[in-house]
């Protein structure tokens, strides 16, 4: 049969049309495959380089306005604030936690993720009104449904670890603890990668920019020297806390195969602001020991937890690994001056970014990190801002006249525009040369909340007279009059 011309002419136009639109459709999923690598992993939102690290929110639900802080802000008569009571035990009022996220939502903008280091739920201080199992659940989801009504979690992914007031009995838990199976649902609407190592061990890894960024999510209860349930230390074969070392092990080996860079996400840091150790000794040498050998996989490593802002490095010395820290004590400053730096090789940064609870003025930090690869490796930490609520310059806390700003900018501040391993480095040695530096950097560990407060921060001005005497005493056996004043003790979160 013979085909009619202008059926054969329609015909052809039709797979002409089809054709058109096949080849089209090819190059707009070969566009899209090509584009998304460039993108974020979810919801293909397009990286800012840039993402939120915050910790230790301490929610207390049933914080009072006016109340004693000697009561731990429950009950009495007193100066508690509608933003909290600054540099005391009581923990963070609701209005606190509402209003940080409202500053994040309106005042810093698009960020690539969020990096939360845990401690949603108050501590248990109160004798006579001891926290319960519902508290602990309840400030959680609290926590959690603030993060989803800020963020979309399916673009912008947020990134919580374990903290010791986050489990029932605070600091106490072990393997297959049911605590983890509660943390777990709280944490579901977060859409994390929660298999079996993490109703296991509480642990998780997430890929926050696929085929770049690798998180590790660590339990660092499982190595914590308070954690009554751990009977084995690190060096036990088959211990909760050996399995995980090996779990983290295993982790860096894949991601350095794979070639993406890691954070390593810790509530408890392996040592407190005054350089002790946190950790059982030979957990605290495996994890030294990673962090070291891996330091070229490894970009950073954050925690909070004590509620300071503490720079540190891991440092290799005599064939092992150690942690040299800048530490915040005026008293300390000739210990840092004789630090040899000329002869040290500063690898793994470590951050401890301080907390939304005021023991000192609530805090949120905002860093900058690298997307590209080009002058340093992917995830390298270029800059941060830490943002403070200046609660002890407002009425502590009693106004409600009182906004988030910008406390200091690092690369600005320390006239460096990386922060790995040498760029730390190079901070320590600025601060070793320059003393005004180094009291700034001291000022900022307690978020500007230090008893002699400088009023005209912009000058930069630094007292040098009688007040720091006694600071800079070099007698490490003596008591630091001030030390619990202006911080809280290591053991903070045993109360």
């Amino acid at each position: 049969m013979t085909t009619p011309p202008l059926l054969l002419v329609h015909c052809l136009l039709a797979v002409f049309l089809a054709l058109t639109v096949t080849a089209a459709s090819n190059d707009s999923k070969s566009t899209t495959t090509t584009t998304t690598n460039h993108k974020h992993g979810h919801g293909d939102k397009a990286l800012t380089g840039r993402f939120i690290h915050v910790t230790d929110f301490h929610l207390d639900e049933d914080y009072k306005e006016g109340s004693s802080d000697k009561e731990l802000c429950h009950r009495g008569k007193g100066d508690a604030g509608v933003y909290g009571a600054v540099k005391t035990d009581c923990d963070s009022s609701p209005e606190l936690i509402r209003m940080t996220f409202d500053f994040i939502r309106n005042k810093i903008g698009d960020v690539d993720f969020v990096i939360y280091t845990g401690d949603s739920a108050r501590h248990d201080r109160d004798d006579d009104f001891p926290r319960t199992k519902k508290q602990v659940v309840s400030a959680q989801e609290a926590i959690v449904k603030h993060f989803t009504d800020t963020f979309d979690t399916d673009k912008i992914k947020v990134l919580p670890v374990i903290g010791n007031n986050d489990v029932i009995d605070h600091n106490q838990c072990g393997a297959n603890d049911d605590d983890f199976k509660v943390i777990q649902n709280i944490w579901k609407p977060l859409g994390l990668n929660t298999t079996d190592d993490f109703e296991y061990g509480g642990y998780l890894v997430e890929d926050v920019v696929p085929g770049k960024i690798r998180t590790i999510h660590t339990n660092t209860l499982l190595f914590y020297k308070d954690n009554d349930a751990i009977k084995d230390d690190c060096d036990k074969k088959g211990s909760v806390g050996a399995n995980h070392i090996k779990w983290i092990k295993q982790v860096l080996d894949d991601s350095r195969k794979q070639g993406y860079s890691v954070y390593i996400l810790a509530h408890i840091p392996p040592t407190s602001k005054k350089d002790k150790p946190y950790y059982t000794s030979a957990c605290t040498e495996e994890y030294f020991t990673l962090l070291g050998e891996y330091e070229d996989v490894i970009a950073a490593h954050f925690a909070g937890h004590y509620n300071n802002d503490i720079l540190s490095a891991m440092v290799k010395k005599h064939g092992k690994y150690e942690q040299v820290s800048a530490l915040a004590k005026k008293k300390k400053k000739k210990q840092f001056k004789k630090m040899d730096l000329e002869h040290s090789n500063f690898i793994t940064p470590l951050f401890n970014t301080p907390s939304v609870i005021p023991t000192f003025n609530p805090s949120i930090r905002v860093f900058e990190y690298d997307t590209e690869g080009k002058e340093y490796p992917v995830g390298t930490i270029r800059d941060w801002w830490q943002y403070y609520l200046d609660l002890q310059g407002t009425d502590n806390g009693r106004s409600k006249d009182v906004e988030y700003e910008l406390e200091y900018q690092a690369s600005e501040l320390f006239n460096v525009d990386h922060f790995d391993g040498a760029g730390i480095q190079k901070v320590f040695g600025r601060m070793k040369e320059d003393e005004d530096l180094h009291e700034e950097y001291i000022e900022h560990a307690t978020v500007s909340t230090s008893k002699d407060k400088k009023k005209d921060k912009k000058k930069h001005k630094h007292k040098d007279d009688d007040e720091d005497n006694d600071d800079d005493d070099d007698d490490e056996d003596e008591e630091d009059e001030d030390e619990d004043e202006d911080e809280d003790d290591d053991d903070e979160d045993e109360d």
